[in-house]
């Protein structure tokens, strides 16, 4: 995966969410994402692995991950800084 190509598809659920904010606010949006991710990964997770005994280890995994786009986004945003 190129990371040109990553940017583009984040890109779409962001211009879709725009998109849907012209009806719904801006928490109600942040919580659906959030749970469509969740939904999503916990699918990915059962269909690829599925272990219950690797559940633990995907929860980490996943919440590291959040927690360093969401760092790296608001260091970007605070800095004016665009991703490539």
């Amino acid at each position: 995966m190129q990371e040109l190509d990553f940017h583009e598809v984040a890109d779409e659920f962001i211009n879709l969410a725009n998109k849907l904010s012209e009806e719904w606010a801006p928490n109600f949006l942040s919580a659906a994402i959030l749970y469509a991710a969740a939904r999503y990964n916990a699918f990915h997770f059962r269909e690829t692995l599925g272990d219950e005994d690797k559940e633990a280890a995907a929860i980490e995994y996943y919440t590291e991950q959040y927690r360093k786009m969401l760092k790296e986004n608001l260091h970007e945003m605070r800095h004016g800084v665009p991703h490539e």
